[in-house]
Order: C-alpha cells, then structure tokens, then sequence
C-alpha cells in the first residue's frame, strides 16, 4: 500500500513546523475562513484530477501532484507564523534580558543602601557614645569647679554686680 507524508519543506533557515501543529494558524478567524473556501476548491481539484486519470498509476503521481500542492499551500502561511513567533520569541528573549539586567542593578544598589545604613546606624551609635561620654566629662568638670571654687562662678573676690 502507498504511504503519503506530507511534510513542510524548509524554510530559508532549516526550521520546519512542528509535527503536531494545528493545520491552519491560530492567527485570525479569516485564515480559517480561507482554508474553508479553499478546502472546497482543494477537494473539486482533487476529485477532478481522480477523475481525469486515465490509470491507477496516472492517478497516483495526479493524487502526489495535488497533495504536494495542498502540503505547499498549508506550509506556507505556517511558515510565516512560525517566523512571526520566532520572532516574538527573541523580542521576549531580549526583553527578558533586559529586566534581569535591571533586577540585577536593583538589586545591587538595594544592598548598597542597607549598606551605607548600617554604616549610618554605627556612626550614629559612636556619636551617641561620643555625647553621652562629653556630657559626663561636663559633669566632672563643673563638679570641679564648684568644689574649687566654693561654689562661686567667678573665682577670687569681685563684686558681682560688676561681672
């Protein structure tokens, strides 16, 4: 028995359309439409090839003629869709790279900031530290003077109304 495979030639770059692939593309209703007008005329083409041979081998290579055709005509517009979504494919595929680049930088630039805030945080603990230690040195030191001085603001003996 003869065995037929219709198979998608190459296109210009060696891609095929996938085995499984739906034979109209998913593109819009009027292709769909197309492929039903043209199914019709396919089938009259057919008919009328089977018709017209004159033997069973003359209606063989008739009956490849016509499937080779038909396996053109549905390969074509697949093609073109498959370029279409190969397409897409590397605008999504640089996109893509493009946002992880950016995440990246973010990132980056996140963990710079936590960072300097945690250079921030012990800077302004030191300065903390650095006050609390100032304000007990000021502490001691009036202590000092008051105790050295008797209590006066002024050491010796001056009038105060004139300081």
């Amino acid at each position: 028995m003869l065995q037929l495979r219709l198979d998608c030639p190459p296109d210009g770059d060696g891609a095929t359309a996938p085995q499984d692939a739906p034979a109209r593309p998913a593109a819009a209703d009027d292709d769909h439409a197309k492929v039903k007008q043209s199914a019709a005329e396919w089938t009259e083409a057919l008919v009328g090839e089977m018709a017209s041979a004159a033997s069973m081998d003359d209606a063989r290579r008739r009956a490849a003629k016509i499937l080779e055709a038909f396996g053109g005509a549905v390969c074509t517009p697949a093609g073109h869709v498959l370029a279409d979504k190969d397409r897409e494919l590397a605008n999504i595929r640089r996109q893509n790279s493009i946002l992880k680049k950016a995440v990246l930088l973010q990132h980056r630039r996140h963990v710079e900031d936590e960072e300097k805030g945690r250079e921030l945080q012990g800077q302004v603990a030191q300065h903390r530290e650095q006050v609390r230690q100032l304000e007990a040195d000021k502490y001691v030191l009036s202590m000092h003077l008051r105790n050295a001085g008797g209590g006066a603001s002024m050491p010796g003996n001056f009038n105060p109304e004139v300081f």
